[in-house]
């Protein structure tokens, strides 16, 4: 594309100034009025017509805004099929050329922006990628809203392009939209936090530039969002416009009313008072200020107030979120936190932490609780009975203890290896776990999870495996009472004759296909069979059946896949792998 071109026979094309996540900014002339315009091509001329006259409406919305903090749209046109916007031009420099600046005055600026997003939600319209790159500075002390999303599928280089996210900038993209969710008003908030965070901290609350993107995108899907650490004021409405569960984030209007407060300005509107703006004068007033606290490895959490009712585990158990219960920066202290979400078992969240090449492991797990549910150990917490388990070397444990029978388990394994404690790690993650549970239903896991797949084994019952023809029919076995596992993922089977157990469950792996056992089919899906030798110890035998195939946080294969297995040291190993793939065929239903 050349200067001097002139689109719609009215704009003349004079200097490229930018690029965004639509494509290439240009200078203009507006030659029928004599002004300077910013235009950018929206869709190609072989766009659809559909998404044109979308942007259409949007952008005809937007132009009816006229808002002080927003780049004012003037026009879409359609020239020879290519869809242009036609934009006030601002010369002036983005929030990404700051050095970081002070947290009022940051609050000062993010007061502007919300104001801007609260009277752009008001029309129905998302800006979709909020960064600091996006804010321009008109002074130092006013800034406009750019770039709009409306052009967020246009053609030229998109801001994220990696497959299954919507666009969005990795270090202020929301973790629902980072896990494939539509944005939201609330995803916008997020991405102003974000990006208000950024210019206080220095880097976004998943990392900073330096850092690889799809490490900055596994965070944000993985909800590992860092607390800010030299916010001062600021920092209460940061970690509650940052928080994971978008339905607990503040709105645009109430985040524009406790910014103007932060920075001793006046607010342009009042937004009606709800649970978060009658917290407001809890957070900051006149001569009272909430500070969060992160000595080394002591981490304050601020909670809601009042006490939650309803069980912990929310309405339906299944779709419990064991990562939300695992803030992984509280244990930066420790190393390099990274949170794992779909690591073995459905119910369960791994944190690997690293220092010096070396890892320690934390474990997250809600499961059934099994034998007593008081013991005379435990501490009443409320909402749960915390259990201290014995320390070993370089692991410890916690249990918290649930009504109806349920709990969570805290493990930290391998901590001397970092040369840490492997307890005081494990009461970091309670505290994590403890905030999230006070606050009432442990979040649901957010979609674009792929336990959440229709087609996934989530839904089904491991157990159902006793009804089937196929079952193992050996001395011993009382099919109908088994020891059953969380959301009923895992069903075992004890003989009473032998001692010969039989364990039904779901997890995830790496690919099939990439194992070194013996391939087999099983009710038509790809299995591979790991027979002794190939798995731990001598009298097991394991089974997996794949279900489909997915691609994790890290942007690698996965399957989620059945799991079968069959431990007794009183069979032969021929003996133990047939009653295996017997155990696997009986959990598929006859075709």
């Amino acid at each position: 594309m050349q200067t001097e071109r002139v689109v719609a026979n009215r704009y003349r094309l004079e200097e490229q100034i930018g690029s965004g996540g639509g494509g290439v900014v240009w200078r203009a002339t507006d030659e029928r009025l004599g002004r300077p315009v910013a235009l950018k091509r929206a869709l190609s001329g072989d766009g659809d017509p559909q998404r044109f006259r979308q942007l259409e409406r949007e952008a005809k919305l937007l132009a009816q805004l006229n808002h002080r903090h927003v780049v004012t749209i003037y026009d879409v046109l359609d020239d020879n099929g290519e869809c242009w916007l036609v934009m006030e031009y601002v010369p002036a420099r983005s929030m990404a050329e700051l050095d970081v600046v002070a947290p009022r005055q940051a609050a000062k600026l993010g007061a502007q922006i919300a104001d801007a997003l609260a009277a752009v939600h008001a029309k129905g319209i998302l800006h979709r990628d909020i960064k600091p790159g996006n804010v321009l500075m008109i002074s130092d002390d006013e800034v406009k809203l750019a770039d709009f999303g409306i052009s967020r599928d246009a053609a030229g280089d998109a801001t994220v392009t990696c497959p299954g996210l919507l666009t969005g900038s990795p270090g202020y993209v929301a973790p629902e939209v980072a896990n494939g969710a539509a944005p939201t008003a609330a995803s916008d908030v997020f991405s102003l936090a974000s990006t208000l965070f950024a210019v206080v901290e220095g880097e976004s609350p998943v990392g900073s530039t330096t850092d690889d993107i799809r490490m900055r995108l596994r965070r944000a899907a993985n909800g590992a969002i860092a607390s800010p650490r030299r916010s001062g004021p600021l920092a209460p409405v940061l970690e509650r416009m940052l928080r994971v569960d978008a339905g607990q984030r503040p709105t645009a209007a109430e985040a524009h009313e406790i910014l103007a407060d932060i920075a001793g300005v006046r607010a342009t509107r009042r937004a009606p008072r709800s649970r978060f703006a009658g917290r407001r004068r809890l957070l900051v007033t006149a001569g009272v200020l909430v500070a969060v606290a992160v000595v080394a490895s002591c981490i304050v959490f601020i909670d809601e107030p009042g006490t939650p009712t309803g069980p912990v585990l929310g309405a339906d158990q299944r779709t419990a979120d064991p990562c939300s219960l695992i803030r992984d920066a509280a244990l930066e202290p420790f190393g390099n936190p990274n949170l794992v979400s779909d690591d073995s078992g459905f119910n369960q969240c791994n944190v690997i932490v690293k220092k010096d090449r070396k890892e320690a492991n934390l474990l997250a797990l809600i499961d059934s609780t099994p034998g007593e549910q008081s013991p005379v150990q435990a501490q009443d917490k409320g909402r749960y009975r915390l259990v201290d388990e014995p320390a070993g070397e370089g692991s410890c444990g916690r249990r918290l203890l649930l009504p109806d029978r349920y709990e969570i388990r805290i493990e930290v394994t391998r901590a001397n290896l970092i040369d840490a404690d492997a307890c005081v790690m494990a009461d970091v993650a309670v505290r994590s776990a403890d905030a999230v549970i006070t606050r009432g239903p442990i979040p649901e896991r957010r979609p674009g999870n792929p336990t959440l797949r229709p087609d996934s084994f989530s839904r089904a019952d491991a157990c159902r495996a006793k009804d089937s023809p196929s079952f193992p029919d050996r001395p011993g076995i009382d099919r109908g009472n088994p020891e059953v596992g969380f959301g009923r993922w895992k069903c075992t089977w004890t003989s009473t004759a032998d001692g010969i157990v039989y364990r039904l469950r779901f997890t995830r792996a790496k690919p099939l296909v990439k194992s070194s056992a013996t391939k087999v089919t099983i009710d038509g899906r790809y299995s591979v069979i790991s027979y002794p030798g190939d798995a731990p110890g001598d009298d097991t035998c394991e089974v997996e059946a794949h279900n489909f195939t997915y691609v994790d946080a890290y942007g690698y294969d996965k399957d989620e896949v059945l799991e079968a297995t069959v431990v007794g040291r009183s069979l032969s190993p021929d003996e133990r792998c047939l009653l295996t793939t017997r155990l696997a065929t009986a959990f598929f239903p006859p075709r």
